[in-house]
Order: structure tokens, then C-alpha cells, then sequence
């Protein structure tokens, strides 16, 4: 089976072209009649300088259609003409491009232990188990901080100052596929910075390569909180990626329709693009979109509804085909709660509408929306992954995989099971799940014994208790120390 994807050649979304059409038009509208609330003071000037009408006393922006055509075209030359658009973010996932494989990430605060089965806060520990977990599976590419740092190896509270920076100490000693991590304030960008040096070997491939930081968010309906802001625009000015992921939640936080789900959430996307782009016109930014919809019967936020599913893909849609740019949609979360059926049957179906569009890199892991992290969770949702990159895969028709030689030489009747054909091709051709049961019946107490949430339980133990697991060279391990005791004294 070939492995090139034809995903996005034969689905590029739930959109007929005329509607794309409207649903740009439509944004326009609310960004030249309604606006962005930016909070930031320094974007200020240069949207006024820019064309925008900015209301110094409410905050409120409003964007000639002129602006955002002109960001929109500004990034579609740039992409066109080779420049990177990175999307850094955890949970969500963007176009995939061999060889990135699935991602750990999230930030979680709450832990689902794999031993115990019990919900509690992560610890160092686990952090450390986590990254070493996503450093062994060939299957992951991308390690950011699954969980937050929350206590020290002692047991002793890490300070709100010091979590992102121990965070990241502990991501670049602990894995070679470093990822994405939070950033709260200039200050501590530059020991992420420092620590991501380090980890990457100097300055320059860092810039190439850029970890431990991450998207910031816009808040329903159509607000650009000044921190958020702040930073975006601090990560621009340092050529680093400045990603913005709006959550609109339809019947909560925009109107009752997937419709204007799509336009609060393209309005918010755009308006901050133009913000950063007025400020910083050299910048590539981007943005994402984790969505949802308000359960009526419950009152919760549910992120994994159908309605969802086709949100996402939406408005992933008008970013490929209408914008020429890439979006990251919110496939990492769902909401079952623990490891098991729901939680695979949501995570399934998320996963592969994002294939169909051609986004592979899957966020694993993530229960309870986005809030914890089960590692045996995170196993499944690989098997579901590989299960589904082979689903969405060109059938390779040829004269090797025809095997009419080996047809006409078994002939009628024959069997293909123990034909040296079979024993050369086999590993190639057909999946080998790991965690699935594809035994013979054997009565129910026993099959249970094989369930796909014992069989995962049981490979983490294995992959645990190996002795290779990785660690960083003392050297290196010795500078990022140095890195954390500057912060410490600066941050404390």
C-alpha cells in the first residue's frame, strides 16, 4: 500500500466554492461593522497607521476590508514564495509533512495514572515518564509538555513563575523531538529561547526550528485579551511563529448555527492576523481553531459533537483553497473523560476528518477537553492513527504488488499462506496492530484479559522499565541547569 496520501485530493471539505465566497465576505462584515475588542495598546498605532478605526476608550477595532485582503495577500505571496508558515501548537493539528509524526502535548493539570487508573495532579515524575514515553515511539514526532510541572522531584509546589521555564528544562533533557511549551511574558521567552539553543546547538537552528513556546488564544466573542496580544506580538518581533487559536463555542459563545460558528471564528482569526501584520509587516503568522458546541441537555462544552467535526473542517477548507494558507484544527480534543470505548470512538472520528484534509499529525493522549493526559490513551489513539493513515492511503496497483506469477504458479486451489511471496511481503502490505485483539474466540473472561486498555497498560510498563530510555548529555544537562538558577532568581 502506498503510503502517499489522497486525502485532501478527494475531500476538500464540507464548502460548495459559492459558500466559501460568502462565509469570506461574511467575516469581512464583521470585522469593518462589529470589530475586535484588542486589549494590547502597542497594536494600537500601527492598525490606525494601517487604515483601522481604533476606539481608544472601548478597545474596539474596526478593519477596512482593504486591511485584511491586503494581510491575507501579503501571507499568500510569502507562502508561495517558500517561507514556512509553522503553526506550534500542542493540540491541534495542521497539514501534515512526512517524516512529523503525532504529537504529546496539551499542558495538562490533571494526570489519569495508568497504574491506579486514579485522576490526580501530574507531577515531575510523570512529566518525565511522559517524555521519555514519547522519545521511544517511533510513531511520535513532536513532545511538548503533556503535563504541567505542578511539584518538583521533592515533592514541593513549583511556583506559577517558574512552571514554564522547569517545564521546558525538563522537555529539552528528556527528549530529542522538543515541541511546543507555554510562554507567559518577555522575560521568561528569552530563557526559553536560551534553553531551546542549547537543545538545538546554536541560534540559527533554533530560528529553523523553534521550540518551547506556543499559540495564544482569542476569548468568544470577538475579544484579543491584552496578554495574549502582548505576547503574539513579542514572538513576532522575534521572527518566531505567532499563532492565534480563537474556541468558539456554537449556542455558548456565538450564535446557534455552525455557520456562525465558522465566521466568529474566521472573524477573530483574521482581525488578529491583521493586528500582528500592521505591527510587524514581515511576520508569518497564522492561526487554528479548537471549536465546539454548547450540549444543550448538559450545559457543557462538548468538542467532539459532529457538528464539530464539521466546523473544523470548514473552516480548515476556506484556509487551503480560499486563503492559500494552513490552519490547525482541534483534533486533540474530545470528551470522554477516561480511557476506553467513547474516548476512541471520539477520537477516531476526529482524527480521520482531519486526514481526509490531508492533516495527519495527530495530538494523542488528551481526555476530558484538553484538561488531562492518560498515557494508555495515548497508545490507543496511535493505533487509531496508523489504522487511519492506512485508511486514507492510495492503493498501489503494479506489476510487484499484481503478484501474477505467484497466481498462476499456486494456481487453482492452492493456498498463499506459506508461499515465500507471502513471508517477503507480508510485513510490508498488511498491519500488525500491537493493542488490538485479532485472536481466535476464546470465552469471555479470557478475551477481556485483552482489551485494548490491558494490552496498552501492559506495553507502557515494558517501554518503563527498559534502560535505554533517553536522557541528555551531562554537558548540555549542566547548561540548562545554569539556564533555570539564572531564572529562578530572576523570575522568583
Amino acid at each position: 500500500m502506498s503510503r502517499q496520501t489522497s486525502a485532501q485530493a478527494s475531500w476538500a471539505g464540507p464548502l460548495a466554492p459559492d459558500q466559501l465566497t460568502k462565509l469570506h465576505n461574511a467575516t469581512l462584515v464583521v470585522l469593518e461593522q462589529t470589530g475586535l475588542r484588542v486589549d494590547c495598546v502597542d497594536l494600537h498605532e500601527p492598525l490606525e497607521r494601517t487604515g483601522a478605526s481604533v476606539d481608544r476608550g472601548t478597545r474596539v477595532v474596526k478593519f477596512p476590508p482593504s486591511l485584511v485582503e491586503a494581510t491575507l495577500a501579503y501571507l499568500r505571496r510569502e507562502i508561495v514564495s517558500g517561507r514556512k508558515q509553522r503553526l506550534l501548537n500542542g493540540v491541534t493539528n495542521p497539514r501534515w509533512t512526512p517524516p512529523l509524526g503525532c504529537k504529546f502535548g496539551g499542558a495538562c493539570i490533571e494526570y489519569c495514572d495508568p497504574q491506579t487508573n486514579a485522576i490526580r495532579p501530574p507531577t515531575e515524575q510523570d512529566l518525565i515518564r511522559l517524555l521519555q514515553l514519547g522519545e521511544a515511539l517511533p510513531a511520535v514526532g513532536f513532545v511538548g509538555n503533556p503535563v504541567v510541572c505542578l511539584t518538583d522531584a521533592e515533592g514541593r509546589k513549583v511556583s506559577g513563575a517558574m512552571q514554564r521555564i522547569k517545564t521546558a528544562a525538563l522537555v529539552a533533557k528528556y527528549t530529542t523531538k522538543c515541541g511546543s511549551t507555554e510562554v507567559w511574558n518577555e522575560t521568561e521567552l528569552a530563557f526559553l529561547v536560551e534553553i531551546g539553543e542549547i537543545v538545538r546547538g546554536s541560534r540559527e537552528a533554533y530560528l529553523a526550528a523553534p521550540c518551547f513556546i506556543t499559540a495564544k488564544e482569542t476569548i468568544a466573542p470577538l475579544q484579543f485579551p491584552a496578554e495574549d496580544g502582548h505576547i503574539l506580538l513579542m514572538l513576532a518581533r522575534a521572527g518566531l511563529p505567532a499563532t492565534i487559536i480563537p474556541m468558539p463555542i456554537t449556542g455558548g459563545t456565538c450564535p446557534c448555527s455552525a455557520a456562525a460558528n465558522l465566521v466568529m471564528a474566521n472573524a477573530e482569526i483574521l482581525g488578529v492576523l491583521a493586528c500582528l501584520h500592521a505591527a510587524v509587516p514581515e511576520a508569518i503568522v497564522g492561526g487554528g481553531v479548537i471549536s465546539g458546541v454548547m450540549d444543550m441537555a448538559t450545559g457543557a462544552a462538548s468538542f467532539s459533537a459532529p457538528e464539530v467535526l464539521l466546523q473544523d473542517a470548514g473552516l480548515a477548507q476556506l484556509y487551503d483553497t480560499f486563503y492559500g494558507q494552513d490552519l490547525a484544527i482541534g483534533t486533540g480534543y474530545i470528551d470522554a473523560k477516561y480511557p476506553g470505548a467513547q474516548a476512541s470512538a471520539e477520537k477516531a472520528l476526529k482524527m480521520e476528518m482531519a486526514a481526509r484534509q490531508g492533516r495527519y499529525n495527530f495530538p494523542v493522549g488528551l481526555l476530558a477537553g484538553g484538561k488531562r493526559f492518560s498515557p494508555v490513551q495515548a497508545l490507543i489513539d496511535l493505533e487509531l492513527a496508523e489504522y487511519i493513515r492506512r485508511l486514507t492511503a492510495n492503493l498501489d496497483i503494479s506489476a510487484e504488488t499484481l503478484a501474477l506469477s505467484v497466481i498462476q504458479e499456486v494456481g487453482i486451489g492452492g493456498e498463499f499462506l506459506s508461499h515465500a511471496h507471502t513471508l517477503k511481503k507480508f510485513r510490508r502490505n498488511l498491519w500488525l496492530p500491537e493493542l488490538w485483539d485479532r485472536t481466535m474466540p476464546t470465552g469471555l473472561e479470557s478475551e477481556r484479559k485483552k482489551d485494548m486498555v490491558a494490552a496498552a497498560q501492559e506495553k507502557l510498563e515494558a517501554i518503563w522499565n527498559r534502560d535505554d530510555l533517553y536522557q541528555i548529555d551531562e554537558e548540555r544537562s549542566r547548561a540548562i541547569d545554569e539556564v533555570v538558577n539564572r531564572a529562578q532568581r530572576v523570575l522568583q
